[in-house]
């Protein structure tokens, strides 16, 4: 898939809206959730300060406009050791910011690709420790609500590389041309649709 087609595919994509039963926090348990002190799930569920409410949330494809290059020259600036491939400036100049069923109130989707903006080098991310020596030119490029998992892009040998945290058996190098990354990335998110759970 190339970037234009992910654009015309978000674009010919319509809007889900789903209504869920929601538990709404009252100040009370709010601000002893917010107090920092350890609080079991249990006492949380039954706390008596909540009620709950029917809402309505909206999903969709949510794509970043596209950045300038002198915004990507610039953060390439910061990071030398870090050279981004042309395929990559291309997509970036056309697409910044990946966000496939999205919850379109936030802009954000359980989890997409960053912006560039929000790219970090794998030795300064939080994941750092799951390496011994995190490899130069690496990049954390993705977001994921629960951290179950993170993609990282390897700018000298110009691959995708799909890490779990949790078990690095299921680790993966996924793709080696951003073409290939949008069509896994399309597949991969299939399982976000909020339509599946309808059907279900």
């Amino acid at each position: 898939m190339t970037p234009q087609q992910l654009i015309q595919l978000a674009a010919s994509q319509p809007e889900v809206t789903v209504e869920r039963t929601v538990s709404v926090f009252g100040p009370t348990l709010s601000a002893l959730l917010a107090s920092g002190r350890s609080i079991r799930l249990t006492e949380v569920l039954a706390h008596p300060d909540q009620h709950a409410e029917v809402r309505r949330f909206r999903y969709g494809h949510h794509l970043g406009r596209g950045a300038a290059r002198s915004s990507i020259a610039e953060w390439q600036g910061r990071h030398p050791s870090a050279s981004l491939h042309p395929e990559i400036v291309q997509l970036l100049t056309q697409v910044d910011g990946i966000h496939l069923w999205a919850d379109l109130d936030h802009g954000r989707a359980y989890y997409g690709i960053c912006p560039h903006s929000e790219w970090i080098e794998l030795a300064h991310s939080e994941w750092h420790f799951l390496f011994d020596e995190p490899k130069p030119g690496a990049l954390v490029i993705s977001y994921h609500d629960n951290g179950d998992y993170f993609l990282v892009l390897d700018t000298h040998e110009n691959c995708f590389t799909w890490y779990d945290p949790q078990d690095f058996r299921d680790t993966r190098t996924v793709k080696r041309s951003t073409s290939e990354l949008l069509d896994w990335w399309g597949e991969l998110t299939q399982k976000l649709d909020p339509r599946r759970d309808a059907a279900g």
